[in-house]
């Protein structure tokens, strides 16, 4: 068994340095499903070659074993300071985009990914999925586009994110095999969890006469749509939903968001670039027992030139 040694590559408007030549104290980068887009921090010494980064050039960061790095991360430097360890490097990825974009579009009889795709406009595409259809769908550019694919990605359950080239990802949870094995006092450091009861979910309709009568007929809109609510709980109709077949998308993947937050927990391990939220680990050999498979939600990397390299999950159940 060979002995690892971690460190960084940082590219910065074309520039390749090692963690050793950019003089790189610390690096931090944070991965997530559906949230802002990935932030990313360096601390460099104040001689650093990279101290001198302007806000707005393009950055990218691999990280692992030394010869063997792997692309966690690309986007643009947001911001350059000075701070208390040195020169503070701070990017975000390159959905970043889709933050500063707005649009006002309509889309009629489009899937849910080429409305995706439409929206994303020039940012690099690296997955969309959903194919439901969707009769009528309209965005409008009092929100940004990133916002919109949020909301879009809410009707079937799929979660916006940004693949370690920056490009967007819009894809469905996954469900199966493990991506990665991780054994307690080898891989995983430490461990923290449980589980609880499920959220309620509120039931989806559509609201109008073509939803019980099919799609190709004349659309009328109904006044009372569901038919008095869900039993015992809350409802929800969106003029996005004109078919029950969509309506009913939505409550199943609300039901299945539910049930995998009713799981939660948090994972410490060594090291691991290749992880990436929405990637399912399989965890054993915990103490308190095995929790079976798990989804990710966040991904913290921390290459520390005192502490070494070390990688933290947030974890859902997988469903």
């Amino acid at each position: 068994m060979s002995l690892s040694r971690p460190h960084a590559m940082v590219t910065i408007d074309g520039r390749r340095l090692s963690s050793a030549e950019a003089a790189l104290v610390r690096v931090t980068v944070t991965l997530s499903l559906g949230g802002g887009h990935d932030p990313a921090e360096l601390i460099l010494w104040p001689t650093s070659k990279f101290a001198g980064s302007a806000p707005g050039s393009k950055m990218s960061i691999a990280l692992g074993d030394a010869g063997a790095e792997e692309d966690v991360w690309a986007g643009e430097v947001t911001e350059v300071a000075a701070g208390a360890d040195g020169v503070i490097v701070a990017g975000l990825a390159g959905t970043l985009a889709l933050s500063r974009s707005r649009v006002s579009r309509g889309y009629l009889d489009q899937t849910v990914s080429d409305i995706a795709t439409d929206l994303a406009g020039s940012v690099t595409i690296d997955q969309v999925a959903g194919d439901q259809s969707l009769s009528a769908y309209a965005v409008d550019d009092r929100r940004s586009v990133w916002a919109q694919l949020l909301d879009l990605g809410r009707l079937i359950g799929a979660e916006p994110s940004s693949s370690p080239s920056g490009g967007l990802r819009f894809v469905l949870p996954r469900t199966g095999t493990p991506d990665f094995k991780l054994r307690y006092g080898a891989e995983i450091l430490s461990w923290s969890g449980g589980s609880g009861t499920a959220a309620d979910v509120p039931g989806v309709v559509a609201y109008g006469a073509a939803s019980q009568a099919g799609a190709d007929q004349w659309h009328w809109i109904l006044k009372n749509p569901g038919g008095g609510g869900a039993a015992g709980g809350s409802l929800r109709t969106l003029g996005a939903l004109r078919t029950q077949d969509v309506a009913d998308a939505m409550t199943q993947a609300l039901t299945d968001r539910a049930a995998r937050g009713a799981v939660h927990g948090t994972l410490r391990i060594v090291g691991r670039a290749g992880i990436r939220a929405g990637d399912l680990v399989q965890a054993t050999g915990l103490p308190t027992g095995d929790p079976g498979t798990l989804r990710v939600r966040t991904v913290e990397h921390v290459l520390d030139s005192r502490v070494g390299f070390v990688t933290t999950l947030t974890v859902e159940g997988a469903g």
